[in-house]
């Protein structure tokens, strides 16, 4: 009996064990989102699976899902937003949108989990994000970024109408900064009582602000010998708007342009004054140029990283001012005293030197009285 009872309870067990087994396998049945990526009208997804072999795969896959639940949100660039009234770029737009996308997969908010899956070798993640609350969200976010683009954009009018041009295009910059994670929109607003497109408007202000400015040289052309001195005093740039009125703290960016070229950073002073100083003329290209440009670049740089922002800038033309130098070779009187052990002989280098001076752009003369200079031998 004691035999019998045993065999039952065995049986028992086995069968326990059985269904156990089976409940839990049926409990680790993958869902639906994992065979496929669910489509939704009403939501946005976003599904991630990955390998468990580091430590943190956990994270590894939230953020995956996200990053997806991201790419589903599509950029549709408006017509009348900025992009479009710049007529900018293939290029320039497929940046734009692969840079918020990737914006918003650290920024997006509002989500929720649907479920966490996993194996023996796999994690899977799945979020979902309400379209609704989605647009919401984001249009609560424009009206934010578009009162504070505002309060910038009022200030650098302000400096501008005191012909304050530096602060007003830094304000400018700070403006369109505040709304450019939103620049594929319109982003319809009422500013001094009339609806406009508030980026379209700061880029057509900052424009007219910068066809406001000129770029006047001290002298169109200068006549130099090589050798001679160029200081600040000499070549220079005078700043000023369309008024007359000298502008102060413009950045300038100068190219000295000969046989080699070099740059030079520079900015007016309170006289809207710009000089460069290129010191002793050693090149002998007989026309040599310095072009002076409004350095855009220089007052986007130090405000703002925002590439796209510094990509849109570029759209501006910028103002330029030109000098042109004509380099004239000095003439060189060759006075040639040799001797050899101690009697005077007939000159032998002289010849190899006048080779070297016309080689290198001098003039050689037969008299004192033409020569600039005089070389004793």
């Amino acid at each position: 009996m004691a035999r019998y009872f045993s065999y039952i309870f065995l049986c028992f067990l086995i069968i326990g064990c059985k269904s156990s087994e089976e409940r839990a396998l049926k409990r680790n049945n993958p869902p639906s989102w994992v065979k496929s990526t669910p489509v939704n009208i009403d939501y946005y997804v976003g599904v991630y699976s990955i390998q468990k072999t580091s430590s943190d795969y956990r994270e590894k896959a939230k953020r995956g899902a996200l990053e997806n639940l991201a790419s589903e949100i599509s950029v549709n660039i408006s017509a009348e937003s900025v992009l479009k009234t710049l007529e900018t770029g293939g290029d320039f737009n497929q940046e734009y949108e692969q840079n918020i996308r990737i914006k918003s997969s650290e920024e997006i908010e509002g989500y929720e989990l649907v479920g966490v899956w996993e194996d023996e070798n796999e994690y899977w993640v799945c979020y979902r994000l309400s379209k609704i609350k989605y647009a919401q969200i984001k249009k609560d976010r424009i009206e934010k970024a578009l009162t504070l683009g505002k309060d910038f954009f009022r200030r650098s009018k302000e400096n501008h109408d005191k012909n304050n041009y530096h602060d007003a295009f830094i304000l400018s910059i700070k403006s369109l900064e505040s709304v450019s994670k939103y620049l594929d929109q319109p982003l319809k607003t009422v500013i001094d009582g009339k609806e406009v497109c508030f980026a379209t408007e700061v880029m057509s202000y900052t424009q007219e602000m910068v066809s406001e400015i000129t770029i006047i040289p001290s002298k169109t052309e200068y006549d130099v010998l090589l050798g001679d001195y160029l200081k600040e005093e000499d070549v220079y740039f005078l700043v000023k708007n369309s008024d007359g009125v000298f502008l102060s703290q413009i950045p300038l960016k100068c190219q000295y342009k000969a046989v080699f070229f070099k740059n030079y950073n520079i900015q007016s002073d309170e006289f809207g004054r710009a000089g460069v100083s290129l010191g002793k003329i050693k090149q002998s290209k007989k026309e040599q140029y310095v072009i002076a440009n409004l350095d855009f670049e220089e007052l986007t740089e130090n405000q703002t990283k925002d590439k796209i922002v510094l990509k849109l800038l570029n759209y501006i033309p910028m103002k330029t001012g030109k000098i042109k130098i004509n380099v004239t070779p000095p003439k060189i009187f060759i006075e040639s005293n040799e001797k050899e052990f101690g009697k005077r002989k007939k000159p032998s280098l002289t010849l190899t030197a006048k080779q070297v001076l016309i080689s290198r752009g001098f003039q050689v003369v037969s008299s004192k009285s033409e020569a600039d200079l005089i070389m004793l031998i």
